[in-house]
């Protein structure tokens, strides 16, 4: 049993097809064959089964057990490798969403830049949805996110940074504008202008439409939030927002949700536990693990 074959094996559960496998990795076929073939001798099991080559590739008990716990020994070798290989840099790969990052980001490089290791940063924009898969995958060593559930995953270390209310944004010409507070139902008929999904915003949108048994009618997807909260100022259409987000209120009225249906987004900062910094580099952990909001 090797690492290679372990990988080739999770593709090929991944996708169902040798074909497809082999396509991934650019071998051939009966290269994929071969390392299922080792793992079943090795295993004393198929893993998996497929009655005619057009009939679904289905895996067993074993094969289950054998895949849960090879993807998570092959991410762990994958941040050993990158830990290891790179153990000498003086750099710390960090994550952030664009909402949290906004909030947070100018502050940690301020304290980056007191303590004389701004250079140490290695920064990178991603959608809140895609950070723990990069955080587990060992491409990045700390994560800065916002989510609609505080995440506790002993895998990490974790801080809670704040929580803001999802509120609705109108523009000043919008019918609703004396409105304080508005149920879930009543977004039915309204047009919104939302982010793409996979964005904190747009799933907690979705969980509230599905919430009142209606898609939300999504006439524009804003590519930034700034673009998603200007079209509001500019009465084209209403946004689910973050109300601490919301800098400058000019040109926007903010309702509530009724209690009940209220939903939270929740600012955390997440680290792998994995990660063994070196000597220079702890200087940026102790300062990102010490870090709050004043």
């Amino acid at each position: 049993m090797n690492n290679q074959d372990l990988m080739y094996f999770c593709k090929l559960v991944e996708t169902g097809s040798y074909t497809k496998t082999a396509h991934h990795f650019d071998v051939t076929q009966p290269t994929i064959s071969a390392a299922i073939k080792r793992l079943s001798k090795h295993f004393n099991d198929p893993l998996v089964k497929q009655s005619n080559r057009k009939s679904k590739l289905v895996t067993t008990s074993a094969g289950e057990l054998l895949y849960s716990k090879s993807k998570h020994l092959l991410n762990e070798i994958h941040t050993i490798d990158h830990d290891v290989t790179h153990a000498s840099e003086h750099k710390i790969r960090i994550s952030f969403s664009g909402v949290a990052g906004s909030m947070y980001i100018p502050k940690i490089i301020a304290k980056f830049h007191s303590a004389n290791i701004l250079s140490m940063l290695d920064t990178h924009l991603e959608r809140s949805a895609d950070i723990f898969e990069s955080l587990t995958n060992g491409d990045i060593d700390v994560a800065i996110y916002s989510w609609m559930v505080p995440i506790n995953d002993p895998t990490y270390y974790i801080r809670n940074l704040h929580k803001t209310e999802l509120v609705i944004i109108t523009g000043l010409d919008d019918p609703w504008v004396n409105k304080e507070e508005v149920k879930v139902s009543e977004l039915r008929n309204r047009a919104f202008i939302a982010r793409s999904k996979g964005y904190l915003t747009r799933e907690c949108l979705d969980q509230e439409a599905n919430l009142g048994n209606f898609k939300p009618n999504i006439i524009f997807t804003a590519k930034t939030m700034q673009l998603m909260i200007d079209l509001v100022r500019e009465n084209v259409g209403i946004a689910l927002a973050m109300e601490e987000t919301l800098k400058d209120k000019h040109g926007l009225h903010v309702i509530h949700l009724i209690p009940e249906q209220k939903l939270w987004a929740y600012m955390q900062i997440a680290m792998r536990k994995s990660f063994v910094p070196n000597s220079y580099q702890q200087k940026g952990i102790d300062i990102l693990k010490n870090f709050h909001v004043n």
